[in-house]
Order: structure tokens, then C-alpha cells, then sequence
């Protein structure tokens, strides 16, 4: 079996751990709300699935936002409380120090303008650690969904043999498995390490961001 030439890792619950209620709480702090009402309003309404889709654009997602919470917060205020749902967690983050000398690094996660925009000033950490940042936002559809691997890998520009993948959602680690990619379940930092430490050193590139 071909090494991969190319380690992308999801985001929340694998780069990071994920707090939505800490998200959740701000908006409503913000807005006068209950965590409760916020999500009804954000969420339940389909308004942060359509933004994750790709459907609507940074400008668009702040103003509707606004509009279900009635606030009026500043683009870079709720693009702040969008990402605190998110903490890097430093030992998957040493791990991809490791091997990104010999391996190609790239962030797939379902997520929309607000946290791509914001990601390089509200999680500085994350940002520079990957060679392409790939949000189903630009990809136009969100894993699990076929033509999300279908798009990651034709941004990568690789073979799907060439991906080692990592998700904490076994939906999606099957997903990525009938898209010709490598995928496994995360555990943990460690597992992780380990599962990389025997590596051999592979062909590299910049891949485009």
C-alpha cells in the first residue's frame, strides 16, 4: 500500500476540542437570549447549515445572523464568539509539527465563512499548521457527503489513494473510506503519533490554499 502523501484532519474534535455551548452562551449574552433561543434561531432554522453548504457568503451569514438574534454586532465581535466554540488541543497540534516536514497537511471541515475568515486571527495556532485549509463552505457540500471528498480531493490534487484522513465521526471516516481515501476513527493525540511515527519521508509540494 502506497504511503499517503497527504495527513488532513478535521477540525472539531480532532485539531480541537468543540464547546458549542460556549459558542451558544455568547450569541446570547450578546443578544439578550437564552442558549436555547439562540440555537432555535442560528441552528434549528437551517440558517449555519446553509452558511456551512457554501450558500451564502461572509456578508450574508453576519447579516442574517444579526437579523434571527436581533443584534447588531461588528463582523470581527461575532466571528470572536463563532470561534470560541473551538480550543486547539496542543497535543494533536505537536503532532502535526512532527510530521509536517514530510507530509502535506490540510484542514476538511464543515464549516462556513465566519470561522474561515476569522481562523487566522481567532485561532492564529491552527491557521499556519496546514498547507490548504478546506472549509465545505468553498467546497460546496459537507461531509459526509460524497462530492465533499470528491472536491477536497480535486483541490488537493492528489489520488485518493494519497490520503490518510482523520475524523472523530465514524460517518465520515466511512465516507472518506468509499471515496478511495485512507481514514481512521481519532482517539486520541497519542494513537495519532503513533499511527504517523513510522512514516517514511514522502514527495511534497505546497499545496494551493
Amino acid at each position: 500500500m502506497p504511503v499517503p502523501r497527504v495527513l488532513v484532519l478535521d477540525l472539531g474534535g480532532v485539531c480541537c476540542t468543540y464547546h458549542p455551548g460556549r459558542r451558544l452562551a455568547g450569541l446570547g449574552a450578546a443578544a439578550g437570549l437564552s442558549p436555547d433561543e439562540v440555537y432555535a434561531r442560528v441552528f434549528g432554522s437551517g440558517l449555519a447549515e446553509r452558511a456551512n453548504a457554501g450558500e451564502l457568503t461572509g456578508a450574508e451569514v453576519h447579516r442574517l445572523v444579526c437579523a434571527a438574534l436581533v443584534v447588531d454586532l461588528p463582523r470581527p465581535e461575532l466571528r470572536r464568539i463563532w470561534a470560541s466554540a473551538f480550543v486547539p488541543d496542543d497535543a494533536v497540534l505537536a503532532v502535526l509539527a512532527e510530521v509536517r516536514p514530510r507530509l502535506r497537511t490540510a484542514l476538511l471541515t464543515n464549516n462556513g465563512p465566519l470561522l474561515r475568515d476569522g481562523l487566522d486571527t481567532e485561532l492564529p495556532a491552527l491557521a499556519y499548521r496546514f498547507d490548504a485549509l478546506l472549509f465545505s463552505c468553498d467546497l460546496g457540500a459537507v461531509k459526509p457527503h460524497p462530492a465533499a471528498f470528491a472536491a477536497a480531493t480535486a483541490v488537493l490534487d492528489v489520488e485518493p489513494t494519497d490520503v490518510l484522513f482523520v475524523d472523530d465521526d465514524a460517518d465520515n471516516v466511512d465516507a472518506a473510506t468509499a471515496a478511495g481515501w485512507r481514514a481512521v476513527l481519532h482517539t486520541t493525540p497519542g494513537a495519532l503519533a503513533h499511527r504517523l511515527g513510522d512514516r517514511p519521508t514522502t514527495t511534497s509540494g505546497a499545496v494551493p490554499r
